[in-house]
């Protein structure tokens, strides 16, 4: 049986090395240094990234004000991708 190839992962079972991008979604600053850090990657690893981060401050258990601006960047993102 043939394996396939996966394309570009954000999470996977068997990583190769450290992440690609350091990205974090605690306050606004930290969402801005994180879509610096990847501009020049592909659009799909972009949003890809982007909605992670996104989901995970929406979700988290624990909330804080500074999630909150995190997630209006990322939604402001991804609408011009």
């Amino acid at each position: 049986m043939k394996t396939r190839k996966v394309g570009h992962q954000l999470f996977n079972d068997n990583p190769k090395g450290p992440s690609k991008v350091k990205a974090q979604y605690g306050t606004a600053e930290r969402a801005r240094q994180t879509l610096k850090r990847l501009r020049g990657k592909p659009k799909a690893y972009q949003r890809q990234v982007a909605v992670t981060m996104f989901y995970r401050a929406k979700h988290h258990k624990f909330q804080t004000k500074g999630m909150k601006e995190a997630m209006k960047v990322y939604g402001h993102f991804l609408q011009t991708l």
